[in-house]
């Protein structure tokens, strides 16, 4: 069993065909600037919404509802739809 772990291991060191490792990363979002955050706070208006400079992706929290919703998302466009979809889903009292 060890023999065919390592024969196995052999293979994919030697051959070249393989994919590299380390895996390719995701390309990394630059920083948003202080005009972008503020346009897409203000599209978010129930929402106060954050640039998580460590996991280099956008966090809203909501400011309604009871339980406090956090949306994580890399883009712009894609957290004001999901903020968007959130208070839609939202029950009327």
């Amino acid at each position: 069993m060890i023999r065919r772990l390592l024969a196995s291991l052999g293979i994919l060191i030697t051959k070249p065909d393989r994919s590299a490792w380390p895996p390719p990363r995701r390309p990394e979002p630059a920083d948003p600037s202080p005009a972008q955050l503020a346009e897409v706070q203000d599209l978010c208006s129930q929402w106060l919404v954050m640039w998580c400079w460590y996991r280099r992706e956008y966090a809203a929290i909501a400011r309604f509802g009871p339980e406090s919703t956090i949306i994580y998302d890399r883009d712009p466009r894609r957290l004001v739809f999901r903020c968007r979809a959130a208070e839609l889903a939202m029950p009327i009292p």
